[in-house]
């Protein structure tokens, strides 16, 4: 059945509210163009967490046919009536001059998504690669892992972009309309719902967006405004039956103060006052953007104050702390002041007294290492030696007597642990019983193995006896 206003197949179901921090960050001023095969609609939009004001609206009355110089005039002075006269036009290109499509590419990389596009390009546009441009942006969850894509003729964008220069109009985007109504749907809002259709009939015919599991974002242009051609559409993105069919206009946001005169102009203003929040897709080459908004700056110079009141803060913060963590460390010095002399003399007697048993320690060892040097000495000499005269130091000691072979005696000293560096302090000479008279002197050496005598260390500490307790004032022991 066809008729000239299409059927609305169910009602949209109530959706919540958006995030708190998405809601009050929702500020900005817009002017959304839409391009007609004749006129040019100007929308000019203030959104705030509170809600959407249409501030005016302007039409262009057949832009072709006049200079664009002029009818640029006329909007400079549109601008200027609403003391709005900085701010940057997001375009929305018609649905003859731009093509929508979807791309799913889940598991590929940030990093290789435009590599991953550019190779799937040549099959989703009819024009040689040389002569179009294309633009993708990565759709909201659930859908995050499928890509909205914009492409255009260069020669269709170069068209536009001078047009525009020569009216003297700044302009952020050039928009396709799929990425501005997939924006505005969800400006201060959520999504309608998971799947849907939404119809906007114009001049030209009838425009079918919607949005299903098997196309995340679809818009197409049908010449009649029939049912066929939203059954038509409904079957090709294969729109479940209980899937709501709305009109575009009950779908966005709503707004105060004027009608909707053009609904594609309204849904670009809310994407010229977010683009944060908008489709990333942007169909203006780079060097063509114009962005005159002194507001841009404001978020830089809030967060360059914040950051210099934060380093203050830390400054004087630190030097703060510093000066509570000195008085306690004085407090805490002088309190600890009389413990600090009584310990450093403790100190002092305890070193004292070290040194003391080191000595006794010391001292106590020589009559052990005496008799081990000796003892060692009485094994070394043969028993038909005879020692004459001995001279024991701590470092040395000197013998003299008779051996049958005193160099025999040289090296027997040499080899013993006791004692090392033995010499002759003169040569010896054989006596009428044919010995030899000799006299040898030697270093003397202390063993780690040798028997250590007992030293204080040694000894158990004798266990103390507690001292009476104090008598009492006034008794007498």
């Amino acid at each position: 059945m066809t008729s000239e206003t299409p059927v609305l197949a169910s009602e949209v179901p109530h959706k919540p509210d958006i995030p708190f921090l998405q809601k009050w960050r929702s500020i900005g001023t817009g002017l959304g163009v839409e391009v007609g095969p004749q006129n040019l609609e100007f929308t000019l939009t203030v959104v705030r967490p509170n809600g959407i004001r249409i501030v005016d609206a302007f039409t262009v009355l057949r832009y072709r046919e006049r200079p664009a110089a002029e009818w640029g005039s006329d909007l400079q002075a549109f601008l200027k009536k609403n003391a709005i006269t900085h701010i940057s036009a997001a375009v929305v290109l018609p649905m003859q001059d731009c093509i929508s499509r979807s791309l799913a590419l889940p598991g590929v990389p940030n990093g290789q998504v435009a590599s991953a596009i550019s190779y799937q390009l040549d099959g989703l546009h009819p024009f040689a690669e040389e002569e179009a441009t294309h633009s993708f942006s990565l759709l909201s969850p659930p859908r995050n892992t499928s890509f909205a894509l914009a492409i255009a003729r260069n020669a269709v964008i170069e068209d536009y972009a001078t047009l525009f220069d020569e009216a003297g109009i700044a302009v952020a985007a050039f928009l396709s309309p799929a990425a501005v109504i997939y924006s505005a749907l969800r400006t201060l809002q959520l999504a309608p719902a998971d799947q849907f259709i939404a119809i906007h009939e114009d001049t030209n015919g009838l425009i079918v967006y919607g949005e299903t599991s098997t196309h995340p974002i679809y818009c197409v242009r049908f010449p009649d405004a029939s049912d066929r051609s939203i059954a038509s559409a409904s079957a090709q993105i294969r729109l479940p039956d209980d899937a709501p069919v709305a009109r575009l206009s009950a779908l966005l946001p709503p707004a105060e103060r004027l009608e909707i005169s053009s609904t594609l102009s309204y849904a670009a203003s809310l994407a010229s006052a977010l683009p944060s929040q908008s489709l990333g897709i942007n169909l203006l080459p780079v060097d063509r953007r114009k962005t005159s908004s002194p507001w841009r700056w404001v978020p830089t110079f809030v967060l360059l104050i914040l950051l210099m009141g934060l380093g203050l803060g830390f400054a004087y913060y630190q030097d703060y702390e510093n000066q509570r963590l000195l008085t306690r460390l004085d407090a805490e010095i002088s309190r600890l002041q009389p413990r600090l002399a009584s310990i450093r003399a403790l100190d002092t007697q305890i070193l004292e007294t070290e040194q003391k048993l080191k000595f006794l320690n010391t001292f106590a060892t020589h009559p052990q290492q005496d008799l081990d040097s000796l003892r060692e000495l009485t094994r070394i000499m043969p028993m038909t030696s005879y020692v004459s005269r001995m001279d024991l130091t701590r470092t040395d000691i000197g013998i003299s007597g008779e051996i049958d072979q005193s160099m025999e005696l040289l090296k027997m000293l040499d080899s013993s642990p006791f004692f090392k560096d033995s010499e002759f302090t003169s040569s010896p000479s054989r006596n009428q019983t044919g010995k030899e008279l000799f006299q040898i002197r030697a270093k003397r050496e202390f063993p780690s193995g040798a028997p250590v005598v007992p030293t204080p260390q040694n000894i158990p500490p004798v266990p103390r006896i507690a001292p009476p307790p104090p008598l009492q004032p006034g008794l007498r022991p």
